[in-house]
């Protein structure tokens, strides 16, 4: 399976170059849980051109984390485009930490701007719990409540998600954590599986969900 996986923009230090950068977590991750899968890095092209993705013949699209929207507009282009190459084309898309945040924008929705000062909440390098809250997900996780890490200020509320998508995953004091879109296969997750030693078989279940609508087709 060929899955593309976008890139953060770093401003290299000492000859100020703007570079693509993809984690080493995400190698490793994916290396050890899907194995037979092909993990390709989507550069940030300034020239948006529907012909490279078809050349890649995706299966799956990945948004990654990194970058606050807004910081990078050669990025925020890319990956918009992406979103809407892949729903074109059927492809199905997960997106994490910032992955999450644009799908939500994608489709109409909201972003705080300041999880901490709207919910009087810190979500930046600690952990916490979040409540699945949609029966079909707690049936697939056997559980109510998981564990997860958190590394954004910016976030998704209650009342900022897209109506196009359904929460399942949410922490205290209404922050959405994950959620899927109703008619398409497009899931987003706040916390980042790479780094999670908390609940990697939740993690894996979770993307599992949607690379195994993939095999179906």
């Amino acid at each position: 399976m060929q899955i593309g996986i976008t890139q953060r923009i770093i401003k290299e230090p000492n000859h100020g170059e703007l570079r693509d950068e993809l984690s080493h977590d995400w190698i490793d991750y994916f290396t050890k849980n899907f194995p037979k899968d092909f993990l390709i890095p989507i550069p940030n092209f300034r020239i948006l051109d529907d012909d490279w993705f078809e050349n890649l013949n995706l299966d799956l699209l990945i948004l990654s984390n990194g970058n606050d929207l807004g910081e990078f507009s050669r990025r925020d282009k890319l990956e918009r485009h992406a979103i809407k190459y892949a729903v074109n084309n059927s492809i199905p898309i997960i997106g994490f930490c910032r992955g999450f945040q644009i799908i939500n924008e994608y489709f109409g929705g909201r972003l705080d701007s300041n999880i901490e000062e709207a919910t009087e909440q810190k979500h930046v390098s600690i952990e916490h719990e979040v409540e699945i809250v949609n029966k079909r997900y707690v049936q697939m996780l056997e559980k109510k409540i998981i564990k997860v890490n958190s590394y954004h200020n910016h976030g998704v509320l209650i009342d900022g998600l897209s109506p196009s998508l359904k929460a399942f995953a949410i922490s205290e004091r209404s922050v959405i954590e994950g959620f899927f879109h109703e008619e398409l296969p497009i899931m987003g997750i706040q916390w980042h599986p790479e780094r999670s030693n908390n609940c990697q078989l939740e993690n894996k279940i979770l993307i599992d969900s949607i690379i195994n609508k993939i095999n179906k087709k």
